[in-house]
Parts: C-alpha cells; sequence; structure tokens
C-alpha cells in the first residue's frame, strides 16, 4: 500500500474512531432550577423566566387561554415571614422556590430547544387559605411531551398538611418518566373532588389548584449521531479490518518465501 493511501486510511479510521466515541457519549450536562439565581417577584401568564439553561413559561388559567396574563407565578423565598400573608406557605424549604397560583401552570423547555430528561423534584401544596385541616387537598401533575410528539403524563398526591396547616416538602425521584426525551415539561396541579376523582383547572377548580417546586433535576440529552456518521464508522471500520487481512496476507507470503529460500 503506497503512502497516499495510508494516509487516506489514517483520515477514515480517526474518523471512525471519532464517531464511536460520539455514540458512546454519556447524556451531557446534568442541571438543576432551584430558583436561587432569580429574584423574587410574581409573574403573569407568558411572561418567562431563566435558569441553567432553560426558560420556563407561565401559564394563566386554561380557562383564560394561552394568551392568559393573569398573576399564575411567584418565585418567593420560604424564610421570607411576609411572603404568604393569606396563603399558608410550604415548610421544609428556606431557599427560592416557585409558586404556581390561582390555577397557574409552568412551562419547562430548554433553551436550544434539544431534549432533556427529569430525574427528580422537590414539590409542596400551596394551601389557599391557613389552618386547614391536615389532608392531601389535590396532586402534582407533570404533562411532558415526548421528544417524538407523544406525551407522557403522571401525578403525585401533595403531602398531608402539618399541624399548622401547611404542606411539608417533599422530594420524589420521577422514575415514571425513565429515560425519555422530552422536548417539554407542564407542572401544574389539581383538587381532589371528593368523589375519587382530581379536579384540574380546566374543570373548575376556581384558583385553589395551587403547589410549590424546587430542584428540578434534568439531564441534557446528547445528539443522536447523523446517519452519515454511522456510515463513516461502518467504513472505517471495514476498511481497518482490510488492512489487517492485508497485513497477515503480506506475513504469510514472506514466511512461505524464506522458507522456500532457505
Amino acid at each position: 500500500m503506497n503512502h497516499f493511501k495510508q494516509a487516506q486510511l489514517k483520515k477514515i479510521t480517526g474518523a471512525a474512531l471519532g464517531a464511536l466515541a460520539l455514540m458512546s457519549a454519556t447524556p451531557a450536562m446534568a442541571a438543576v432550577i432551584d430558583f436561587e439565581s432569580i429574584a423574587p417577584s410574581i409573574y403573569g401568564g407568558t411572561e418567562t423566566l431563566s435558569e441553567a439553561g432553560y426558560t420556563m413559561t407561565v401559564i394563566d388559567t386554561p380557562a383564560a387561554g394561552p394568551a392568559g396574563t393573569g398573576l399564575a407565578g411567584v418565585v418567593g423565598n420560604g424564610a421570607d415571614p411576609y411572603l404568604c400573608a393569606v396563603a399558608a406557605c410550604p415548610t421544609g424549604n428556606a431557599s427560592n422556590f416557585y409558586a404556581g397560583v390561582n390555577d397557574g401552570s409552568l412551562k419547562v423547555a430548554r433553551d436550544d430547544h434539544a431534549a432533556f430528561q427529569v430525574s427528580s423534584i422537590d414539590y409542596a401544596f400551596l394551601a389557599p387559605v391557613g389552618g386547614l385541616p391536615s389532608f392531601s387537598y389535590g396532586q402534582l401533575t407533570l404533562v411532558g411531551t415526548r421528544a417524538d410528539g407523544g406525551t407522557i403524563s403522571v401525578a403525585y398526591d401533595f403531602p398531608l398538611l402539618d399541624a399548622s396547616g401547611s404542606s411539608p416538602f417533599r422530594t420524589t425521584t420521577l422514575t415514571a418518566f425513565g429515560n425519555i426525551g422530552l422536548s417539554s415539561l407542564v407542572i401544574s396541579s389539581c383538587l381532589f373532588d371528593g368523589v375519587g376523582g382530581c379536579s384540574s383547572p380546566l374543570a373548575g377548580a376556581e384558583n385553589q389548584a395551587q403547589f410549590a417546586f424546587d430542584n428540578l433535576q434534568l439531564n441534557a440529552v446528547a445528539p443522536v449521531p447523523e446517519p452519515e456518521t454511522y456510515a463513516m464508522f461502518g467504513l472505517g471500520l471495514g476498511l481497518v479490518g482490510l488492512l489487517s487481512r492485508r497485513r497477515a496476507k503480506a506475513r504469510t507470503h514472506a514466511v512461505t518465501a524464506a522458507t522456500i529460500n532457505a
């Protein structure tokens, strides 16, 4: 094999090895949305928050439609004694967290619109008034839009209220989502209707489907190689195999020639 062909083979083999490294890459950059970089404030529908490479869009009540701009979200600090003058703030969190109020929701998506996975979340119920008896009043609802266009919905009961009528934060692992790549995740809540169902805001929760969450753990999904990359990888391995066979054949010929000439 001449030097030019050897140089070309080295280039193709290098590309093949690079493709192998890409295909074996693990999901990139774990991230956490904990609202520590966002100053406490109130948000209306269609307003956005940004943190850790993700954009969060506030959604007003479904009855208001996608363009509704009513009060639907709050970023507050659990150590602030004036945060909840009317409602009962969750307990067990002295840092910043997000509260969905007045039947509002929050949509989470990556800034670059690529896929991501979710792994865990801290959440609580935001009681509309203080002093309610200890009970689980509803569920946190998570609706993920899959990268392939389908959807997956998961709901988790809110913790029982404590003796003061407040909901303690609870950490849950989002195992139901597995390793599914999502293009977006909508976080909202529903209230138990007393007859076995859970009323969504659309069904008339009357601005009392409220929730709080913090420390949403996410993982960016590594890009899938293009078909051309697989083809290059296969070509590179094929040429490596061809070179190995030629070298083995050359060694056999050399040994044979040496035996004959002995």
